[in-house]
Formats: C-alpha cells, structure tokens, sequence
C-alpha cells in the first residue's frame, strides 16, 4: 500500500498537491519514489507514477478521484523508478474516463508511448504549473512549478540525501550545478516557496528550500575540490580514486552510484582545464 500524504485542504482553493510514497524504498530509493498528483477542481494531471506496481498504480487513482477529468501524465525523467508505470496509469486513466490522455516525457525515446512536454500544464480553470528543464542527474531530467510556488524536483534534489550524476543516460555536473543555479535564484526570487523532491521529504518553505539547494551546490563544489587535489597528487585509477574520495567504508550497494559521481566530476574538471 503506497502511503499518501495531501499538503493542505482539499477543499482550500486552487491546485491541491497529493502525494503518493511507492512502495519501492532502497538505497538509492530512499523511503520510495513520491508520485504527484494535481487536482485542480474535477481536473487532475500526474507527475511521476513511479514503479509499475499493480496496488502503487490502484492508489493513485483512487487519489485522483472518481470524478476526475485527468489532462495528462508527466515524468520527471526515463528512471523506472518514476517513469516505469506511466503508459500503464495513462491507459488506465484513458479506459476510466474515455478521455485522450496523453504521457509526456522530455525525451520520448526511452519512455514508450510518450510525447513532447508542454511547455505549462493547462486547464479549464487556469495553469496548473509550468514545467522546467533542469538537466544534470539525467540529460531528460525536468522540475514542475506547481501554482503557489511548490517545485516537483524530480531526482534533482533529493529529501535527505545527494543525488547521482548518471553519465550513462547523458548526466553531466556542470548543467547539474546549473540547474542547481537556477532552483536557487528562483527561490532567492519568490517564485519557488517549497520543494517536492522525487525521494525523501519535502522543504516546506523558502527558508528550508534555500538551504537544501545551497548544501547540494557546496556538496558538489567539495567532491570537485577532492577529486582535484587527488590527481593532482598522483591518484590516477577510478578505484583508488574511490576508496580516498569514499572512503573504505562505502556500502557495495551504492559504489556504482559512487563511481557514476566521480566520472562526472573528471569529466567536469577535463572539460574546465
């Protein structure tokens, strides 16, 4: 049973926020994958459906609600861990209402069945949020800006942990900082208030948003100063590199999440001289 949590009143105006823990926690899971779901009146989009499990995907119907006009289903990014069961919710939506609805992903290659991403996320009764590129932990990794000022990061940020820099599926650590950069002046800026991450608890309010995307950039800056220093020293082998950067005492479960972090990061220093 996935575990929900509303962020405010449902019946308070405006688009509500609901979100859905999937029942899929690990280490590089966290607690689980957060699916969204937005309702504004009987209008409903999904962000992220996560895994596809047959009870995960049963409950976020149920949170979309029987009388929902569902407008489309969205992915943060090609992960399975969000993205594995979004044909499935959007066919069952589809089959539910007799409505078209569409699955948009940034990159339609990996995510079967998917479209370009609109620019907003439209309705009948206004925006319901705009949807932001912010490449780096994946080149397809996208954010939306939910009305009121809350952010849906995707694997951008994460609630309580650092994310991964995934080269294999086009990450890159100078467009992650990037990114970084510019949740941080929008929130500097007002238009971002809070920050619903793809795993781990949310940052509620600016306060708490600002610092999170201010340790994510210092997190990084640090991993860029060790691995500089380290070659400058002579370490040259991606395993000597890890045990002095990681440390001895690195779980095996998450080296290759380590590994991938440390080819972004000499892959950033060899592209910065």
């Amino acid at each position: 049973m996935s575990e929900q949590y509303p962020d405010r009143d449902p019946e308070a105006p405006g688009v509500e926020l609901i979100t859905l823990r999937a029942p899929n926690p690990g280490p590089m899971t966290l607690t689980g994958t957060c699916t969204y779901v937005l309702r504004d009146g009987a209008q409903v989009w999904v962000v992220d459906p996560g895994p596809k499990d047959p009870e995960h995907l049963a409950d976020v119907l149920l949170a979309c609600g029987a009388d929902a006009q569902p407008m489309g289903v969205l992915v943060t990014h090609h992960h399975a861990d969000h993205a594995a069961g979004a044909a499935t919710l959007a066919r069952q939506l589809s089959a539910r209402t007799g409505r078209d609805v569409p699955l948009w992903a940034a990159d339609q290659r990996t995510v079967a069945g998917s479209r370009p991403l609109p620019a907003v996320l439209d309705g009948d009764r206004g925006t319901a949020g705009h949807v932001i590129h912010l490449p780096g932990h994946t080149a397809d990794s996208v954010g939306v800006l939910v009305e009121g000022g809350r952010m849906l990061t995707g694997d951008t940020l994460l609630g309580g942990s650092s994310t991964v820099i995934v080269p294999d599926h086009g990450g890159d650590l100078g467009e992650y900082l990037q990114s970084l950069a510019i949740l941080r002046a929008m929130t500097s800026d007002g238009r971002v208030s809070s920050l619903y991450p793809g795993h781990g608890e949310p940052y509620l309010s600016p306060l708490e948003a600002l610092e999170a995307i201010e340790k994510a950039i210092a997190h990084r800056q640090e991993r860029i100063e060790q691995v500089r220093r380290a070659r400058t020293a002579g370490i040259l082998t991606m395993d000597r590199l890890l045990r002095v950067v990681y440390g001895a005492d690195l779980p095996d479960q998450l080296e290759k999440a380590a590994r991938w972090n440390l080819r972004a990061t000499l892959d950033h220093l060899g592209q910065n001289g």
